[in-house]
C-alpha cells in the first residue's frame, strides 16, 4: 500500500523543498515534519532590517525567494554592501560576533524560513546528504566573498560588472538556469554599491556591453548574453581562456591554471 505523502502543506510549493539543489529537499518526510512544526515562515519587506533581537531568537534562516544584503554604514553615511544571499542560501548568525559584521537589509521583498536550531542541528548530524548541502552552500559564500574582494582590489568597472553576471547566473535556480539568460535581482543602486562603482558608471558599463553586442539588456533585469566567450574574457581581466584559464566551479568565474 502506498504510504500518504506526509509533506506539510505550506512546504509543498515553496522553493525550499520542491528546488532539488535547496536545504529542505534533502530532508525525510519526518525530518521536514518537525522542522516546519518547530520553524516560522515570513516576509520581510525591501529595505527592512532583521534586527539583533529576531536574530537572538531566530538565528538561522533560508530564503525561499529575493535577494539580503550585508551592508556596512560609514560614519560619513555612505554605505557599501558586502554581500548578497539569495534563494537557497542557509545563513547561520548564532555566533555573535557575526553580527558585527553588518546589518542584514532585505533588497527586495525577501521570502524567509527561520529554521528551530534544535532541529536544524540534529538533522544536520543525522542525514549526510543535507550536511553536505549545508557544507557546500557555507563553502560557497566563502569563495563569493574571496572573489569579491580581489574583484574590488583588482578588477575595472566593466571586468566587475561581468563577473557579477556570472555571478548571477550561477546562482539561478537549477530547475529555471539557461547559459544565455541572466536575471540581475537588484536595483542598479544597489549593484553600484556592491561593486564599489557610482550608479552612472554601473549604467555606461551596461550600455558599452551592449554596444559591443556582448550582451542585450532586454528589461532592467534580465540579461542576454550574446556573446559568451567575450563575456568571459572581460570577467578575468581581458586574458584569453586557452592555455591556462578554466572555470571554477564554485563561483563560475574564470581562475588562472597551470599550463601544460
Amino acid at each position: 500500500m502506498q504510504m500518504p505523502d506526509a509533506t506539510p502543506e505550506k512546504c509543498r510549493h515553496c522553493s525550499l523543498f520542491y528546488d532539488q539543489a535547496n536545504f529542505c529537499a534533502k530532508l525525510t518526510g519526518r525530518e521536514l515534519v518537525d522542522l516546519n512544526a518547530a520553524s516560522q515562515s515570513g516576509m520581510i519587506r525591501r529595505g527592512e532590517m532583521i534586527w539583533d533581537e529576531v536574530l537572538e531568537r531566530w538565528p538561522i534562516f533560508a530564503i525561499e525567494s529575493g535577494v539580503i544584503s550585508l551592508q556596512h554604514l560609514l560614519k560619513d553615511g555612505r554605505k557599501t554592501i558586502a554581500a548578497f544571499f539569495m534563494r537557497g542560501d542557509v545563513i547561520d548568525m548564532r555566533n555573535t560576533s557575526n553580527r558585527k559584521l553588518g546589518h542584514l537589509i532585505a533588497l527586495s521583498d525577501v521570502g524567509v524560513c527561520r529554521l528551530s536550531e534544535r532541529i536544524f542541528d540534529r538533522i544536520i548530524d543525522e542525514n549526510l546528504d543535507a550536511r553536505r548541502l549545508i557544507w557546500d552552500n557555507l563553502r560557497d559564500q566563502t569563495f563569493r566573498a574571496i572573489d569579491h574582494s580581489s574583484d574590488l582590489a583588482k578588477k575595472k568597472a566593466q571586468e566587475k560588472l561581468a563577473s557579477f553576471i556570472f555571478e548571477c547566473s550561477h546562482r539561478a535556480p537549477q530547475a529555471h538556469k539557461r547559459e544565455d539568460l541572466v536575471d540581475i535581482p537588484i536595483r542598479r543602486r544597489d549593484l553600484a554599491e556592491y561593486l564599489g562603482m557610482q550608479p552612472e558608471t554601473v549604467s555606461r558599463c551596461f550600455k558599452t556591453l551592449e554596444e559591443r553586442r556582448i550582451i542585450k539588456v532586454t528589461d532592467l533585469s534580465i540579461i542576454k548574453i550574446l556573446d559568451l566567450p567575450a563575456l568571459r574574457r572581460i570577467a578575468n581581466g581581458a586574458r584569453s581562456e586557452p592555455g591556462g584559464v578554466a572555470l571554477c566551479p564554485q563561483t563560475g568565474y574564470t581562475i588562472a591554471t597551470s599550463r601544460p
